[in-house]
Protein backbone atom coordinates (compact mmCIF):
# COMPACT_ATOMS: atom_id res chain seq x y z
CA UNK A 1 0.00 0.00 0.00
CA UNK A 2 2.65 2.44 1.09
CA UNK A 3 4.68 1.88 -2.40
CA UNK A 4 1.44 2.38 -4.54
CA UNK A 5 0.86 5.60 -2.64
CA UNK A 6 4.42 6.50 -3.16
CA UNK A 7 3.74 5.52 -6.84
CA UNK A 8 1.14 7.98 -7.16
CA UNK A 9 2.85 10.71 -5.34
CA UNK A 10 5.21 10.75 -7.62
CA UNK A 11 2.92 9.80 -10.69
CA UNK A 12 1.16 13.18 -9.61
CA UNK A 13 4.42 14.79 -9.03
CA UNK A 14 5.63 14.55 -12.75
CA UNK A 15 2.87 15.58 -13.53
CA UNK A 16 2.16 18.70 -12.51
CA UNK A 17 5.68 19.55 -13.53
CA UNK A 18 5.30 18.72 -16.70
CA UNK A 19 1.72 21.10 -16.72
CA UNK A 20 4.03 23.73 -14.90
CA UNK A 21 6.60 23.58 -17.90
CA UNK A 22 4.25 23.63 -20.68
CA UNK A 23 2.40 26.58 -18.79
CA UNK A 24 5.54 28.80 -18.83
CA UNK A 25 6.40 27.75 -22.41
CA UNK A 26 2.85 29.15 -24.25
CA UNK A 27 3.70 32.05 -21.52
CA UNK A 28 6.58 33.05 -22.90
CA UNK A 29 5.83 32.27 -26.42
CA UNK A 30 2.87 34.50 -25.55
CA UNK A 31 4.98 37.19 -23.98
CA UNK A 32 7.83 37.12 -26.98
CA UNK A 33 4.59 38.09 -29.01
CA UNK A 34 4.99 41.66 -27.44
CA UNK A 35 8.77 41.93 -29.12
CA UNK A 36 9.26 42.28 -32.74
CA UNK A 37 11.86 40.10 -34.51
CA UNK A 38 14.89 42.87 -33.77
CA UNK A 39 13.72 42.12 -29.83
CA UNK A 40 12.27 45.93 -29.62
CA UNK A 41 8.20 46.45 -28.53
CA UNK A 42 5.77 45.18 -30.96
CA UNK A 43 3.18 48.13 -31.96
CA UNK A 44 -0.30 47.08 -31.97
CA UNK A 45 -3.29 48.35 -33.57
CA UNK A 46 -4.96 50.86 -31.64
CA UNK A 47 -3.20 49.98 -28.65
CA UNK A 48 0.44 50.27 -29.09
CA UNK A 49 3.12 49.59 -27.45
CA UNK A 50 1.17 49.32 -23.93
CA UNK A 51 1.63 45.61 -23.49
CA UNK A 52 4.93 46.38 -23.17
CA UNK A 53 4.97 48.73 -20.87
CA UNK A 54 2.68 47.21 -18.45
CA UNK A 55 4.60 44.09 -18.84
CA UNK A 56 8.13 45.59 -18.16
CA UNK A 57 7.05 48.48 -16.00
CA UNK A 58 8.26 47.37 -12.58
CA UNK A 59 11.77 47.07 -14.50
CA UNK A 60 11.61 50.16 -16.25
CA UNK A 61 14.80 52.30 -16.04
CA UNK A 62 16.39 49.16 -17.02
CA UNK A 63 14.38 48.05 -20.11
CA UNK A 64 15.23 51.69 -21.72
CA UNK A 65 18.70 51.54 -21.53
CA UNK A 66 18.17 48.03 -23.36
CA UNK A 67 16.10 49.22 -26.21
CA UNK A 68 17.86 52.29 -26.80
CA UNK A 69 20.90 50.30 -27.03
CA UNK A 70 19.42 48.13 -29.50
CA UNK A 71 18.12 50.86 -31.98
CA UNK A 72 21.37 53.23 -31.51
CA UNK A 73 19.88 55.33 -29.40
CA UNK A 74 16.64 56.96 -30.71
CA UNK A 75 13.52 55.05 -30.62
CA UNK A 76 9.72 56.06 -31.17
CA UNK A 77 7.31 55.03 -28.54
CA UNK A 78 3.85 54.40 -29.80
CA UNK A 79 1.13 54.92 -27.15
CA UNK A 80 -3.03 54.22 -27.71
CA UNK A 81 -3.96 55.78 -30.55
CA UNK A 82 -6.33 58.32 -29.40
CA UNK A 83 -4.29 59.56 -26.32
CA UNK A 84 -0.89 61.99 -26.08
CA UNK A 85 0.85 59.19 -24.91
CA UNK A 86 3.50 58.35 -27.66
CA UNK A 87 6.90 60.25 -27.55
CA UNK A 88 10.06 60.06 -29.30
CA UNK A 89 12.93 58.56 -27.01
CA UNK A 90 16.26 59.85 -27.84
CA UNK A 91 20.00 59.77 -26.27
CA UNK A 92 22.01 60.55 -28.50
CA UNK A 93 24.44 62.99 -28.41
CA UNK A 94 23.41 65.04 -31.26
CA UNK A 95 20.36 64.72 -30.53
CA UNK A 96 20.58 65.99 -27.65
CA UNK A 97 22.42 69.32 -29.02
CA UNK A 98 20.16 69.44 -31.17
CA UNK A 99 17.06 70.68 -29.37
CA UNK A 100 19.09 71.60 -26.15
CA UNK A 101 21.38 74.53 -28.16
CA UNK A 102 21.19 74.82 -31.50
CA UNK A 103 17.65 74.77 -32.01
CA UNK A 104 16.77 75.52 -28.21
CA UNK A 105 13.49 77.99 -29.42
CA UNK A 106 12.09 75.32 -31.72
CA UNK A 107 12.05 72.73 -28.33
CA UNK A 108 10.19 74.73 -25.23
CA UNK A 109 9.02 73.17 -22.03
CA UNK A 110 5.55 74.76 -23.16
CA UNK A 111 2.42 73.18 -21.86
CA UNK A 112 3.38 69.56 -21.70
CA UNK A 113 5.34 70.58 -19.39
CA UNK A 114 3.86 73.06 -17.49
CA UNK A 115 0.70 69.94 -16.76
CA UNK A 116 3.53 67.89 -15.12
CA UNK A 117 4.84 70.43 -13.09
CA UNK A 118 2.44 73.08 -12.38
CA UNK A 119 3.47 72.78 -8.91
CA UNK A 120 6.59 75.11 -9.82
CA UNK A 121 4.11 77.65 -10.83
CA UNK A 122 6.07 80.48 -12.51
CA UNK A 123 9.66 79.69 -11.35
CA UNK A 124 12.59 79.71 -13.63
CA UNK A 125 11.98 75.80 -13.87
CA UNK A 126 8.99 75.70 -15.53
CA UNK A 127 9.86 79.52 -18.27
CA UNK A 128 10.05 79.99 -21.20
CA UNK A 129 11.24 82.55 -23.49
CA UNK A 130 11.45 86.84 -21.67
CA UNK A 131 10.19 85.20 -18.61
CA UNK A 132 12.77 82.59 -18.62
CA UNK A 133 15.64 85.39 -19.03
CA UNK A 134 14.18 87.77 -16.29
CA UNK A 135 14.55 84.87 -13.94
CA UNK A 136 17.61 82.93 -14.99
CA UNK A 137 19.24 86.65 -14.66
CA UNK A 138 18.02 87.28 -11.43
CA UNK A 139 19.91 83.74 -10.19
CA UNK A 140 22.71 84.37 -11.71
CA UNK A 141 23.18 87.84 -9.87
CA UNK A 142 22.75 85.80 -6.36
CA UNK A 143 24.97 83.06 -7.11
CA UNK A 144 27.54 85.08 -8.21
CA UNK A 145 27.14 87.21 -5.46
CA UNK A 146 29.80 88.45 -3.38
CA UNK A 147 28.21 88.27 0.11
CA UNK A 148 26.26 84.84 -1.12
CA UNK A 149 30.05 83.12 -1.60
CA UNK A 150 30.99 84.59 2.16
CA UNK A 151 27.79 83.29 3.48
CA UNK A 152 27.86 79.82 1.61
CA UNK A 153 31.73 79.77 2.84
CA UNK A 154 30.78 79.66 6.58
CA UNK A 155 27.20 77.97 6.40
CA UNK A 156 28.50 74.77 4.49
CA UNK A 157 30.96 74.37 7.74
CA UNK A 158 28.73 74.84 10.05
CA UNK A 159 25.89 72.68 8.89
CA UNK A 160 28.45 69.59 8.21
CA UNK A 161 29.94 70.32 11.72
CA UNK A 162 26.66 70.77 13.91
CA UNK A 163 24.17 68.71 12.00
CA UNK A 164 25.96 66.32 10.37
CA UNK A 165 28.32 65.04 12.44
CA UNK A 166 26.74 65.20 15.37
CA UNK A 167 23.98 63.16 14.11
CA UNK A 168 26.58 60.77 12.87
CA UNK A 169 28.63 60.61 16.31
CA UNK A 170 25.12 59.95 17.40
CA UNK A 171 24.42 56.87 15.52
CA UNK A 172 27.93 55.67 15.67
CA UNK A 173 28.10 55.29 19.40
CA UNK A 174 24.78 53.79 19.86
CA UNK A 175 25.66 51.34 16.44
CA UNK A 176 21.77 51.86 14.84
CA UNK A 177 20.81 51.47 11.46
CA UNK A 178 19.25 54.49 9.72
CA UNK A 179 18.35 55.25 6.41
CA UNK A 180 21.36 57.15 4.70
CA UNK A 181 19.33 58.73 2.02
CA UNK A 182 16.50 60.10 4.76
CA UNK A 183 19.69 61.74 6.55
CA UNK A 184 21.36 63.07 3.72
CA UNK A 185 18.21 64.57 2.48
CA UNK A 186 17.84 66.57 6.20
CA UNK A 187 21.46 67.63 5.90
CA UNK A 188 20.97 69.37 2.06
CA UNK A 189 17.21 70.93 3.16
CA UNK A 190 18.88 72.50 5.90
CA UNK A 191 21.88 74.12 3.70
CA UNK A 192 18.76 75.21 0.89
CA UNK A 193 16.49 76.15 3.61
CA UNK A 194 18.69 78.57 4.96
CA UNK A 195 20.64 79.69 1.51
CA UNK A 196 16.91 80.03 0.29
CA UNK A 197 14.53 81.58 3.43
CA UNK A 198 17.45 82.83 5.61
CA UNK A 199 15.65 80.10 8.64
CA UNK A 200 17.00 76.96 9.52
CA UNK A 201 15.04 73.57 10.17
CA UNK A 202 17.12 71.66 11.22
CA UNK A 203 16.27 68.34 10.10
CA UNK A 204 19.20 66.78 10.55
CA UNK A 205 19.28 66.83 14.08
CA UNK A 206 18.81 64.30 16.83
CA UNK A 207 15.18 65.23 17.27
CA UNK A 208 14.72 64.04 13.76
CA UNK A 209 11.77 66.15 12.96
CA UNK A 210 9.58 65.61 10.27
CA UNK A 211 10.97 66.67 6.74
CA UNK A 212 7.52 68.06 5.60
CA UNK A 213 9.35 69.71 1.94
CA UNK A 214 10.84 66.18 1.29
CA UNK A 215 7.80 63.82 1.77
CA UNK A 216 5.18 66.56 -0.23
CA UNK A 217 7.91 66.96 -3.11
CA UNK A 218 8.54 63.05 -3.28
CA UNK A 219 4.72 62.73 -3.85
CA UNK A 220 4.73 65.62 -6.36
CA UNK A 221 7.42 64.27 -8.12
CA UNK A 222 6.15 60.27 -8.07
CA UNK A 223 2.47 61.81 -9.57
CA UNK A 224 4.47 64.14 -12.24
CA UNK A 225 6.19 60.43 -13.73
CA UNK A 226 2.81 58.95 -13.79
CA UNK A 227 0.87 61.67 -15.08
CA UNK A 228 3.68 61.73 -18.08
CA UNK A 229 2.81 58.36 -19.05
CA UNK A 230 -0.62 58.34 -18.47
CA UNK A 231 -3.69 59.19 -20.79
CA UNK A 232 -4.10 63.36 -19.84
CA UNK A 233 -8.14 62.56 -19.55
CA UNK A 234 -7.76 59.63 -17.14
CA UNK A 235 -5.19 61.76 -14.76
CA UNK A 236 -7.69 64.15 -14.88
CA UNK A 237 -10.17 62.38 -13.69
CA UNK A 238 -8.32 61.24 -10.67
CA UNK A 239 -7.71 64.82 -10.09
CA UNK A 240 -11.52 65.30 -10.18
CA UNK A 241 -12.15 62.49 -8.01
CA UNK A 242 -9.09 63.21 -5.40
CA UNK A 243 -8.22 59.48 -5.91
CA UNK A 244 -4.92 57.87 -5.14
CA UNK A 245 -1.65 59.55 -6.45
CA UNK A 246 -3.56 62.89 -7.40
CA UNK A 247 -4.84 63.35 -3.76
CA UNK A 248 -1.64 62.78 -2.33
CA UNK A 249 -0.45 65.37 -5.09
CA UNK A 250 -2.91 67.73 -3.60
CA UNK A 251 -2.08 67.35 -0.06
CA UNK A 252 1.60 67.75 -1.36
CA UNK A 253 0.52 70.73 -2.72
CA UNK A 254 -0.96 72.41 0.32
CA UNK A 255 1.78 71.18 2.48
CA UNK A 256 4.02 73.17 0.25
CA UNK A 257 2.35 76.20 0.38
CA UNK A 258 1.91 76.35 3.91
CA UNK A 259 5.49 75.81 4.33
CA UNK A 260 6.64 78.52 2.37
CA UNK A 261 3.96 81.03 3.71
CA UNK A 262 5.65 80.30 7.07
CA UNK A 263 8.81 81.16 5.90
CA UNK A 264 7.85 84.14 3.91
CA UNK A 265 6.42 85.40 6.75
CA UNK A 266 9.07 84.97 9.41
CA UNK A 267 11.63 86.45 6.68
CA UNK A 268 9.17 89.36 6.27
CA UNK A 269 9.06 90.16 10.15
CA UNK A 270 12.34 89.87 10.20
CA UNK A 271 12.76 92.30 7.65
CA UNK A 272 10.63 94.94 8.78
CA UNK A 273 12.23 95.23 11.87
CA UNK A 274 15.52 97.72 12.38
CA UNK A 275 18.28 95.56 10.61
CA UNK A 276 22.16 96.64 10.75
CA UNK A 277 24.50 96.32 8.22
CA UNK A 278 26.66 93.62 10.07
CA UNK A 279 23.22 91.62 10.33
CA UNK A 280 22.44 92.14 6.25
CA UNK A 281 26.13 90.51 5.31
CA UNK A 282 25.18 87.34 7.71
CA UNK A 283 22.10 86.43 7.13
CA UNK A 284 22.06 87.14 3.10
CA UNK A 285 19.59 84.58 1.70
CA UNK A 286 17.18 84.76 -1.62
CA UNK A 287 14.29 85.32 0.32
CA UNK A 288 15.60 88.56 1.69
CA UNK A 289 16.88 89.64 -1.21
CA UNK A 290 13.23 89.31 -2.91
CA UNK A 291 11.58 91.28 0.22
CA UNK A 292 13.99 94.00 0.33
CA UNK A 293 14.06 94.87 -2.77
CA UNK A 294 17.53 94.00 -3.43
CA UNK A 295 20.12 95.00 -6.54
CA UNK A 296 20.04 91.09 -6.76
CA UNK A 297 16.21 90.39 -7.25
CA UNK A 298 14.89 94.11 -8.01
CA UNK A 299 11.58 95.04 -6.86
CA UNK A 300 9.56 92.74 -4.37
CA UNK A 301 7.24 90.52 -6.93
CA UNK A 302 3.90 89.48 -5.49
CA UNK A 303 4.38 86.26 -3.02
CA UNK A 304 3.11 83.53 -5.46
CA UNK A 305 6.35 84.51 -7.56
CA UNK A 306 8.44 84.38 -4.49
CA UNK A 307 7.11 81.05 -3.88
CA UNK A 308 7.52 79.38 -6.50
CA UNK A 309 10.98 80.28 -6.95
CA UNK A 310 11.76 79.30 -3.55
CA UNK A 311 10.53 76.10 -4.15
CA UNK A 312 12.73 75.93 -7.15
CA UNK A 313 16.17 77.16 -5.67
CA UNK A 314 15.40 74.36 -2.57
CA UNK A 315 14.53 71.58 -4.68
CA UNK A 316 17.66 72.51 -7.18
CA UNK A 317 19.79 72.58 -3.87
CA UNK A 318 17.81 69.57 -1.46
CA UNK A 319 16.58 66.54 -3.45
CA UNK A 320 19.76 66.67 -6.58
CA UNK A 321 22.63 66.65 -4.27
CA UNK A 322 21.07 64.27 -1.84
CA UNK A 323 20.19 61.94 -4.41
CA UNK A 324 23.22 62.05 -5.86
CA UNK A 325 25.07 61.48 -2.50
CA UNK A 326 23.07 58.33 -1.60
CA UNK A 327 23.96 56.63 -5.00
CA UNK A 328 27.68 57.46 -4.48
CA UNK A 329 27.94 56.01 -1.04
CA UNK A 330 25.90 52.93 -2.39
CA UNK A 331 28.48 52.58 -5.42
CA UNK A 332 31.12 53.11 -2.65
CA UNK A 333 29.95 49.82 -0.57
CA UNK A 334 29.74 47.84 -4.24
CA UNK A 335 33.39 49.14 -4.98
CA UNK A 336 35.89 49.59 -1.87
CA UNK A 337 38.70 49.97 -3.89
CA UNK A 338 37.16 52.99 -4.93
CA UNK A 339 36.71 54.38 -1.63
CA UNK A 340 40.53 53.46 -0.50
CA UNK A 341 41.32 55.71 -3.01
CA UNK A 342 39.26 58.64 -1.89
CA UNK A 343 40.73 58.22 1.89
CA UNK A 344 44.21 58.28 -0.39
CA UNK A 345 43.52 60.87 -1.81
CA UNK A 346 41.93 62.82 1.35
CA UNK A 347 45.05 62.47 3.22
CA UNK A 348 47.21 63.76 1.07
CA UNK A 349 45.31 66.57 -0.21
CA UNK A 350 42.76 68.15 3.02
CA UNK A 351 44.52 70.15 5.96
CA UNK A 352 42.06 69.30 8.71
CA UNK A 353 41.18 71.17 12.05
CA UNK A 354 39.89 68.85 15.26
CA UNK A 355 35.91 68.74 15.98
CA UNK A 356 35.53 66.20 18.79
CA UNK A 357 36.93 62.55 17.64
CA UNK A 358 36.16 63.73 14.00
CA UNK A 359 38.64 65.61 11.71
CA UNK A 360 36.78 68.25 9.09
CA UNK A 361 38.20 69.83 5.96
CA UNK A 362 39.91 72.98 7.41
CA UNK A 363 38.57 75.38 4.47
CA UNK A 364 36.30 74.48 1.20
CA UNK A 365 38.94 75.89 -1.20
CA UNK A 366 41.25 72.69 -0.57
CA UNK A 367 38.26 70.64 -2.43
CA UNK A 368 39.62 71.66 -5.51
CA UNK A 369 42.54 69.94 -5.16
CA UNK A 370 39.94 66.25 -4.77
CA UNK A 371 39.85 65.62 -8.84
CA UNK A 372 39.84 61.35 -7.50
CA UNK A 373 36.82 62.28 -5.16
CA UNK A 374 35.05 65.11 -8.32
CA UNK A 375 35.71 62.09 -10.59
CA UNK A 376 33.23 59.89 -7.89
CA UNK A 377 30.91 61.99 -8.36
CA UNK A 378 30.90 62.34 -11.85
CA UNK A 379 30.94 58.98 -12.22
CA UNK A 380 27.94 58.80 -10.12
CA UNK A 381 26.09 61.38 -11.93
CA UNK A 382 26.71 59.05 -14.93
CA UNK A 383 25.18 55.85 -13.67
CA UNK A 384 22.63 57.99 -11.17
CA UNK A 385 21.54 61.28 -12.42
CA UNK A 386 19.31 62.86 -10.04
CA UNK A 387 16.71 63.59 -13.08
CA UNK A 388 16.86 60.61 -14.93
CA UNK A 389 15.14 61.93 -17.88
CA UNK A 390 14.38 65.45 -19.22
CA UNK A 391 11.73 66.48 -22.10
CA UNK A 392 10.37 68.65 -24.81
CA UNK A 393 8.09 69.26 -27.57
CA UNK A 394 8.40 69.83 -30.84
CA UNK A 395 6.53 73.40 -31.64
CA UNK A 396 6.96 72.63 -35.55
CA UNK A 397 7.34 69.55 -37.75
CA UNK A 398 11.65 69.25 -37.53
CA UNK A 399 13.80 66.58 -38.63
CA UNK A 400 16.51 65.34 -36.20
CA UNK A 401 20.63 65.07 -36.79
CA UNK A 402 19.82 61.35 -36.75
CA UNK A 403 17.01 61.42 -39.12
CA UNK A 404 13.94 61.00 -37.64
CA UNK A 405 11.01 63.36 -38.83
CA UNK A 406 8.78 64.97 -35.65
CA UNK A 407 5.51 66.14 -36.56
CA UNK A 408 4.10 69.10 -34.42
CA UNK A 409 3.79 68.72 -30.75
CA UNK A 410 5.71 65.51 -30.75
CA UNK A 411 6.95 65.07 -26.94
CA UNK A 412 11.08 63.98 -27.02
CA UNK A 413 12.44 62.43 -23.93
CA UNK A 414 16.03 62.54 -23.19
CA UNK A 415 16.82 59.77 -21.20
CA UNK A 416 19.50 61.00 -19.13
CA UNK A 417 19.98 57.86 -17.01
CA UNK A 418 19.65 55.27 -20.53
CA UNK A 419 22.39 57.78 -21.35
CA UNK A 420 25.18 56.59 -19.64
CA UNK A 421 24.79 52.73 -20.15
CA UNK A 422 25.03 53.28 -23.56
CA UNK A 423 28.35 51.18 -24.90
CA UNK A 424 28.65 53.01 -28.35
CA UNK A 425 29.08 56.21 -26.09
CA UNK A 426 31.29 54.99 -23.11
CA UNK A 427 32.23 51.90 -24.19
CA UNK A 428 32.01 48.27 -23.24
CA UNK A 429 32.66 49.10 -19.83
CA UNK A 430 29.65 51.10 -19.38
CA UNK A 431 27.64 49.26 -16.61
CA UNK A 432 30.98 49.13 -14.50
CA UNK A 433 31.54 51.81 -11.98
CA UNK A 434 34.75 53.59 -12.98
CA UNK A 435 36.02 56.73 -11.65
CA UNK A 436 39.32 56.30 -13.46
CA UNK A 437 37.26 57.25 -16.96
CA UNK A 438 37.05 60.87 -15.77
CA UNK A 439 40.86 61.44 -14.90
CA UNK A 440 43.22 62.81 -17.66
CA UNK A 441 46.61 61.48 -17.64
CA UNK A 442 47.76 64.80 -16.26
CA UNK A 443 45.69 63.67 -13.03
CA UNK A 444 42.98 66.53 -13.94
CA UNK A 445 39.29 65.80 -14.51
CA UNK A 446 38.50 65.23 -18.32
CA UNK A 447 35.55 67.39 -19.49
CA UNK A 448 32.63 65.88 -21.64
CA UNK A 449 30.37 67.93 -23.61
CA UNK A 450 27.12 68.70 -21.96
CA UNK A 451 25.05 66.86 -24.74
CA UNK A 452 26.71 63.53 -23.25
CA UNK A 453 26.70 63.85 -19.75
CA UNK A 454 23.61 65.80 -19.27
CA UNK A 455 23.64 65.39 -15.51
CA UNK A 456 23.27 69.37 -15.48
CA UNK A 457 21.30 69.56 -18.76
CA UNK A 458 22.55 71.48 -21.79
CA UNK A 459 22.47 74.66 -24.29
CA UNK A 460 20.99 77.95 -22.71
CA UNK A 461 19.25 75.75 -19.40
CA UNK A 462 22.47 74.66 -18.57
CA UNK A 463 22.49 74.20 -14.67
CA UNK A 464 23.42 77.84 -12.83
CA UNK A 465 24.26 75.58 -9.41
CA UNK A 466 26.72 72.79 -10.96
CA UNK A 467 29.69 74.48 -9.39
CA UNK A 468 28.06 74.90 -5.48
CA UNK A 469 26.41 71.53 -6.26
CA UNK A 470 29.74 70.17 -6.61
CA UNK A 471 30.91 71.93 -3.40
CA UNK A 472 28.53 70.87 -1.06
CA UNK A 473 28.37 66.88 -2.00
CA UNK A 474 32.06 67.16 -1.72
CA UNK A 475 32.13 68.82 1.35
CA UNK A 476 29.80 66.51 2.48
CA UNK A 477 31.22 63.39 1.04
CA UNK A 478 34.87 64.05 2.29
CA UNK A 479 33.65 64.77 5.73
CA UNK A 480 31.71 61.30 6.40
CA UNK A 481 34.70 59.26 4.44
CA UNK A 482 37.48 60.61 6.36
CA UNK A 483 35.48 60.09 9.67
CA UNK A 484 33.33 57.23 9.20
CA UNK A 485 33.37 54.07 7.74
CA UNK A 486 29.78 53.19 5.98
CA UNK A 487 28.16 49.76 6.02
CA UNK A 488 25.15 49.35 3.72
CA UNK A 489 23.12 46.51 5.12
CA UNK A 490 23.25 43.29 3.45
CA UNK A 491 20.59 41.77 1.45
CA UNK A 492 18.50 45.05 0.98
CA UNK A 493 16.49 45.99 -2.30
CA UNK A 494 18.12 48.82 -3.72
CA UNK A 495 16.29 50.12 -6.49
CA UNK A 496 15.73 53.43 -7.65
CA UNK A 497 11.15 54.67 -7.34
CA UNK A 498 9.03 55.33 -10.45
CA UNK A 499 9.42 59.55 -10.10
CA UNK A 500 11.01 62.04 -11.85
CA UNK A 501 13.60 62.21 -9.66
CA UNK A 502 15.94 59.37 -9.20
CA UNK A 503 14.95 58.02 -5.43
CA UNK A 504 16.16 54.93 -3.98
CA UNK A 505 12.27 53.56 -3.54
CA UNK A 506 13.01 51.83 0.19
CA UNK A 507 15.90 54.00 0.84
CA UNK A 508 19.34 53.19 1.93
CA UNK A 509 19.67 51.09 5.52
CA UNK A 510 23.36 51.21 6.88
CA UNK A 511 25.35 51.08 9.98
CA UNK A 512 27.96 53.69 10.60
CA UNK A 513 31.30 53.74 12.60
CA UNK A 514 33.99 56.05 13.46
CA UNK A 515 37.17 55.44 12.41
CA UNK A 516 38.92 57.36 14.98
CA UNK A 517 36.84 56.54 17.82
Amino acid sequence: MELLALQNQTKMAVSGYVVYIAFTLILLRFLLRFLDNSGLPRSWPLIGMLPTMLLHFHRMHEIVPEVLEKCKGTYMYKGIWFTNTSFLGTCDPENVRYIMSTNSSIYPKGSEWMKQFDIFGEALFNSDGEAWKSQRKIFHAFLNHPQFHKSMAKLIPDRIEQGLIKVLEHVSKGDLVVDLQDLLARHAFDIACMMATGSNPQLLSLEYPKNRFHDAMSDAWETAFYRYIMPDNLWKLLSWLQIGKEKRRSRAWKALDDLLAEYISLQREKSNKAMASNDDEENFNFLKCYLTGNEVTGPTPRDSVIRDNLIHIMFATDDTNSTVLSWFFYHLSKNPSVETKIREELEKNLSTKKVGECQLPSSLNELNKLAYLHATLCETLRLCPPVPFEFRTATQKNILPTGHCLDKNTRVVMAIHAMGRMTWLWGKDCNEFKPERWITEEGKIKRELPSKFLAFNAGPRICLGKDLAFIVMKATAAAIIHNYNVHVIAGQKVTPKHSIILHMKHGLMVRIKNRWA
